[in-house]
Parts: structure tokens; C-alpha cells; sequence
């Protein structure tokens, strides 16, 4: 089992943009992150496929993990998890709560989604803008069904995901932490929402 790891604020001040795996995430937005100039990008589950230039990949379950082991150990970044992994060089953070923030560097509240725990991931580092993309709480994945002993979640599953995404509006509003959804079409409303290009050339504004 590997060590616990605490995370260090290494993008203090930064903007990260979290690559999630709805069905609306494409080769074409992970490109249009990858060229932004001022940006972390953690890609999520399979996700990294898209994203292999990605500062991190972030997955929750065990399971994904051994169904993928080749591909994410050849992922160049950080590799990160929250539950018990064998794999080398996965960086493992403690289970928290199932909905709100935890403060602590080394926990991340679960949610019930790899989503929900890259979005503390990124708020322990220290990034003070974070930008979703593939959020999108309705349908399936952008890519094919999950193997077993993976599954795929029904639609049910996302009401319940959503609730537990509004326990973390208010923890990170009082860190100052800002939030956009860039996933068109997204069930997920309890941040505003933004065309992606429009909120990286905001970024860039901000940066200039």
C-alpha cells in the first residue's frame, strides 16, 4: 500500500482547468486547453487519453486503475488516487466526508466522483480559478462503455452527485476561490457558467 501523500501548494495563485470525462469532452477542447498559456490541467479517469501533456491524472477507484495499469503508468504527470493502490508512483490522499471541503492537504472529501475530488486537489495546491470542462451530469461517458469489473453509473446517479457538489460552493467562495463550468450543456449549475475559450482569453486578461 503506498504512503499517504499531503498536498503542497505548488500552483499557489494559479488557474487550473479540470478535464472530466462526460460525454462532451473531445480531443478538440483538450486541445484548446493544452494551448492556453497560463493553466494547471489535471485530466480525469480516461480522460488522460486525451490529455497525456496533462500536470496530473486523477482517479478514485482501485479498479480503474488495474483495468488501465499501462496506460496511466506511462502518464507523465503526477498520478493521484484516494483509495488503496499498489500501482508505483500513485500518489495516495486520505478519504474524507462524502460531501463538503476538508482543509486538510493529505483529504479530499469524496462526492461520490473522481470530479469532486480533482476540484480539491486543485484548491489544496493552491489554484484560486478553476475551470470545468466535461462536467457534464447527465449521460455517459465521450468514451466507450467501462469494462468489468468497472461499470457504468445510471442517470440516477447524478442528482445525487449534484447535491453533493453544492456542499462545496460556500467552502470555496470564503477561500476566494472561483468557479466556472465551461461544459456546455451541463445539468451541474451551481457555478456560473462560460464558454471555454471566452474564460481562458479572461485568464489571459487577468494574467497580462
Amino acid at each position: 500500500m503506498n504512503p499517504f501523500w499531503t498536498i503542497p501548494r505548488m500552483w499557489e495563485g494559479q488557474s487550473a482547468v479540470i478535464l472530466a470525462s462526460g460525454p462532451s469532452m473531445s480531443a478538440e477542447i483538450a486541445n484548446v486547453v493544452r494551448y492556453a498559456p497560463t493553466y494547471r490541467a489535471i485530466a480525469v479517469n480516461n480522460t488522460h487519453e486525451l490529455a497525456p501533456w496533462a500536470d496530473m491524472l486523477y482517479a478514485a477507484d482501485e479498479a480503474w486503475w488495474k483495468r488501465h495499469r499501462e496506460k496511466a503508468l506511462a502518464f507523465e504527470g503526477l498520478k493521484v488516487t484516494c483509495t488503496e493502490n499498489s500501482l508505483p508512483n500513485v500518489l495516495r490522499l486520505r478519504e474524507g466526508a462524502r460531501d463538503g471541503f476538508d482543509p486538510d492537504p493529505g483529504v479530499v472529501c469524496t462526492g461520490g466522483n473522481s470530479g469532486y475530488q480533482a476540484i480539491h486537489v486543485a484548491v489544496h495546491a493552491g489554484c484560486k480559478r478553476i475551470l470545468l470542462c466535461g462536467f457534464d451530469m447527465r449521460g455517459t461517458h465521450w468514451h466507450d462503455p467501462h469494462q468489468s469489473p468497472l461499470r457504468d453509473h445510471g442517470d440516477g446517479i447524478y442528482a445525487k452527485w449534484i447535491e453533493k457538489f453544492k456542499t462545496l460552493v460556500a467552502p470555496l467562495a470564503e477561500r476566494g476561490v472561483d468557479v466556472i463550468n465551461c461544459t456546455p450543456g451541463s445539468a451541474l449549475r451551481v457555478w456560473p457558467s462560460r464558454q471555454l475559450e471566452e474564460a481562458l482569453l479572461n485568464e489571459e486578461e487577468l494574467a497580462a
